[in-house]
């Protein structure tokens, strides 16, 4: 089926877009083709998008551009398959319980590293790169994030956004059309529900190979242990996290679901909002209740599964209230220990990342069609 007048995407056109700009044809392994043609079926669908090509389809785009030089990559450098990747944890709370400070907080150990924002927007060098000098990527994801805040005048008050800061993978897994990114951007239910009941292994083998990439980019991390932190995780991709890190420490960042579900959805609003002709407020919050519901409910059950020690706990409000003592408690759990660098990183951390930087987020939950009694009783069986 061809595009007609930029009003749809087409599976064969974005593919052959990526081909023309970059000029590569080599995809590497094609399983992505389903989950990127369920994308584009659902964004042609449901998205409503006032300008399709220029919003999906551009990003779509980019994301098969980076499969293409990914794989390249690997040809150049085969060296970088001997890259050993050790997960140390994966953040996989809701968003809006303080997954970001307790990353950046990990993150901050000489012990440990994670993704920076830069990084996941611009994982490979640019053509005619200085080899160990990023800083023409580092400058463009500058720029990025600057129309990013002009596009979504309102994500500045919701969650921060900063090149130079660590940052989610899930924005490498973008790149496999697996991604709660998706959902959270773009008004497409369907896909939501249908991206949650796959199999997310190839993804995170794909993650994989990105992390390999990235690290022999920058060999000041070898000695270090990485730091994954996503929602994504809980909300589909749990299945591929375990298969592909089976031994990572799992870090659930808890807090009431009343305080996290109207203020995803608020964020996801802001992205949204200005895009889409079918994007409505009043029915979200029963769309990201049952995609929250769903998650948490099959984390609890497979927790019960686990291994004693793999899920470390941490409340929100111990987070917010004693920050570096509940790092220190985390990374105890995680058998890293915590010394006067890691105490000296940690305080540095906290005094750069202060809430009142940024202006309030203000949202109601009653706009998003949601009350907190309804939360509460849609979110019962955690109680138990």
């Amino acid at each position: 089926m061809a595009q007609e007048s930029g009003s749809s995407l087409d599976v064969e056109s974005l593919l052959a877009r990526a081909r023309q700009e970059t000029g590569l044809q080599d995809y590497g392994d094609l399983w992505f083709m389903g989950p990127l043609t369920k994308l584009v079926e659902y964004v042609n669908a449901e998205a409503g998008l006032i300008a399709p090509d220029a919003g999906a389809g551009m990003r779509i785009a980019s994301a098969l551009s980076d499969r293409l030089k990914l794989v390249q990559y690997f040809k150049d450098h085969p060296s970088a398959h001997d890259e050993v990747i050790d997960v140390a944890c994966a953040i996989v709370g809701l968003p809006r319980t303080g997954s970001t400070v307790m990353q950046r907080l990990l993150a901050s150990s000489p012990k440990l590293t994670s993704l920076f924002w830069w990084e996941t927007t611009f994982p490979l060098p640019f053509p005619g790169e200085t080899p160990g000098d990023p800083t023409p990527r580092q400058d463009l994801a500058k720029q990025v994030v600057d129309s990013l805040l002009e596009l979504w005048p309102d994500f500045e008050s919701i969650d921060p956004i900063e090149a130079m800061v660590v940052s989610e993978e899930v924005i490498l897994l973008d790149r496999t059309f697996l991604s709660t990114s998706y959902d959270s951007m773009m008004n497409v239910p369907s896909y939501g529900f249908w991206m949650a009941d796959q199999d997310h292994e190839p993804a995170y083998r794909d993650l994989l190979l990105w992390l390999k990439a990235i690290q022999h980019q920058s060999p000041w991390r070898h000695g270090r242990r990485w730091v994954l932190k996503t929602p994504h995780h809980v909300l589909g991709g749990m299945n591929g996290l375990l298969a592909v890190f089976p031994d990572a420490k799992l870090v659930m960042t808890n807090r009431n679901v009343a305080d996290v579900l109207p203020s995803y959805c608020s964020m996801c609003a802001s992205m949204s909002v200005n895009t889409s002709t079918t994007y409505r407020r009043e029915v979200q919050g029963a769309y990201w209740t049952s995609r929250f519901k769903t998650g948490l409910e099959r984390f609890a059950a497979l927790r019960k599964t686990l291994p004693a020690g793999q899920v470390i706990d941490v409340d929100y409000r111990d987070t917010v209230s004693d920050p570096i003592g509940t790092l220190e408690q985390v990374m105890v759990a995680l058998d890293l220990g915590f010394d006067a660098a890691d105490r000296a990183a940690a305080e540095a951390c906290v005094a750069d990342n202060v809430r009142d930087k940024r202006p309030p987020h203000k949202y109601s939950a009653e706009e998003f069609g949601l009350s907190k009694d309804q939360i509460a009783r849609d979110f019962a069986f955690m109680a138990g």
